[in-house]
This record gives C-alpha cells, sequence and structure tokens, in this order.
C-alpha cells in the first residue's frame, strides 16, 4: 500500500523530471500515431520492419533531445530528425517527407489545441500544473492520442489519401508547401496564445478560434486540391490535343497514301489494257528502286539513331 502511496504521490506532485520519464512510453504511442497518420493521408507504401524502425528511432530521437537539449528547441531539431528518417526509410521525395511531417503535426496540434481548454476546465488546473504534474499530462496526452486514433479509423474508412502531389510541377509544389508551413506557423502562435492565456479565455472563445484554425486547413486543403485537379485536367486536355494533332497527322499520311496507291493501280491497269508487258516490267522495276529508297529510311529511326549498336 505503501508503494502504491509513494507512485501516487510522485505522479501526482509537480516535478519536471519525473513528468519526462513517465511520458516515455507515451513517445512511442505518439510517434506511432503521427506515423500512420501521414502514411495513411500521402498513401506511402511500407512494411512492418520499415514502421518500427521509423518509430523507434524517432522515438529514441524526442526522448534524447527532452533531456538534454531545452525547449523549443529540441522540437526543431526532432522535425528534422523525423524528415531524414522519413526520407531515409520510407524512400519518399523531398516534399513528400515535408508534407509527411506538416500534416501529422498540424493534426496533432490542432486536436491538443481543441481540447486543451476543456480539460483544464473539466479537471480544474492550470498550465503549469498540466505542464509539471505527470499524472494531468499522461491523461492530457492519452485522451488526444484517443481522439487521434479514432480519426486515423475515420480516415481509413473513407479512403482518404492525398495523392495530386505526384504530377503537379515545383511551383504548384512550393505553393502548396507555404500554405501549410504558414499554416504550421499560425498553429504553434496560436497554441502559445492558449497555453499563456488559456486561464483568462472564455472557453467558447477557444473553442471558437480553433474552429476558424481547423476551417481554415480544411479550406485550404479542399482549394489546394481542387486547384491540383484543375492542373491535372489541363495536362490531360494537352495530351489529348498533342493526340489529335498525331490523328490529323496520320490522317493526312494515309491520305497521301491512297492517292499514290491509287495512281500506281492505274498506271498498272494502263500497261495491262494496252498489253505493254515491257511498259509495266520498267514501272515495275521503277517501283521496285523506289521501295528500296523508302527501305533505307528505316536507318533514320530514332532507336537506331541513339543507339548505333543496333546497325
Amino acid at each position: 500500500m505503501e508503494i502504491l502511496n509513494n507512485i501516487w504521490m510522485v505522479l501526482s506532485t509537480p516535478n519536471e523530471f519525473y513528468r519526462k520519464i513517465f511520458i516515455i512510453p507515451f513517445t512511442f504511442l505518439e510517434t506511432y500515431l503521427a506515423m500512420t497518420l501521414f502514411l495513411i493521408i500521402l498513401n506511402i507504401p511500407t512494411n512492418r520492419k520499415s514502421k518500427l524502425l521509423y518509430v523507434i528511432l524517432a522515438s529514441l530521437t524526442t526522448i534524447i533531445t527532452s533531456f538534454f537539449i531545452p525547449s523549443p528547441f529540441n522540437v526543431f531539431i526532432n522535425y528534422i530528425f523525423y524528415f531524414t528518417f522519413i526520407i531515409m526509410i520510407f524512400k519518399t521525395t523531398i516534399f513528400k517527407a515535408l508534407i509527411s511531417i506538416v500534416s501529422s503535426i498540424s493534426i496533432l496540434g490542432i486536436i491538443g489545441s481543441l481540447i486543451l481548454n476543456p480539460y483544464l476546465t473539466i479537471i480544474n488546473i492550470t498550465t503549469d500544473q498540466l505542464s509539471t504534474i505527470p499524472i494531468y499530462n499522461m491523461t492530457y496526452s492519452i485522451t488526444i492520442y484517443i481522439i487521434t486514433y479514432i480519426l486515423i479509423q475515420i480516415l481509413k474508412y473513407k479512403n482518404f489519401v492525398i495523392s495530386f502531389y505526384e504530377d503537379i510541377d515545383k511551383k504548384s509544389k512550393m505553393v502548396i508547401l507555404m500554405n501549410f508551413i504558414f499554416g504550421i506557423i499560425t498553429l504553434i502562435i496560436q497554441t502559445c496564445i492558449l497555453f499563456y492565456y488559456v486561464d483568462t479565455l472564455p472557453i467558447i472563445i477557444t473553442f471558437l478560434s480553433f474552429i476558424s484554425l481547423l476551417a481554415y486547413f480544411g479550406i485550404s486543403i479542399y482549394s489546394l486540391t481542387r486547384v491540383m485537379k484543375l492542373t491535372l485536367t489541363t495536362r490531360k486536355l494537352e495530351s489529348a490535343e498533342e493526340y489529335n494533332k498525331t490523328l490529323h497527322i496520320l490522317h493526312d499520311n494515309v491520305r497521301g497514301f491512297k492517292h499514290d496507291f491509287d495512281n500506281i493501280v492505274t498506271t498498272i491497269g494502263g500497261y495491262v489494257r494496252t498489253n505493254d508487258m515491257e511498259g509495266l516490267k520498267s514501272y515495275y522495276l521503277q517501283l521496285e528502286d523506289d521501295c528500296q529508297k523508302v527501305n533505307n529510311l528505316y536507318l533514320l529511326s530514332p532507336e537506331i539513331v541513339n543507339n548505333p549498336r543496333y546497325l
């Protein structure tokens, strides 16, 4: 019984060091949920070994930096390591890795910010108590993880995937990335303001503030999706136009061949009707010579020009 009392004292007493110790298992869980989010949203193919490797490396990085590097510098260092791990482990592009980090941070940040004020009000604690007392910090984290897990199941059920980034140009990618970055900056500023002034803000103000932020992200993603679909549609129309031009060229070639073929048939018919076999033989030799010249044009094939070894 005394052991349980001692454990409860540690959990309910303000102590930053013990808070970091008790939060270690939750770090692995949060890393797994964040990874699952961007793997689903960006439809990144992977396997169990890669997932396990990423969770271990990213979690250990977060734990080590939390003990040895002061906040918020440790957060930025963590993001750099996450970015590197995503590229190396999941073999993604730089752009996809950036979107992976930004999307997971945004979702977890919005969820945490939305429930912060209601949580403090229900538990009747301050932000200082939340950040220093392990039990409050742990229950707050568990609440975030439960909501995130529910969101993951919804995304799986709806099969929500962002796939437009594969076929867009660099300029459009930069626009999307900058939009997400400014959104993250806004989210960080909003979270800092809320964290320091949450005790004086009414719940309704906090709720409306982050509903607006959530709406911003939703509308931004929807707008970018529509723009990208328009871009892809434009490309398809350009491809269709090129295909139409090719059909016109083929049609003209067929018409030219038909004209030449009609002339050949007419000429042969003339020699046959006049029973001019010598003229027919001469005309045939002329046609055979022309065919040989046309066959020599095969040497102008791009494959042969670019790969002389085929000669």
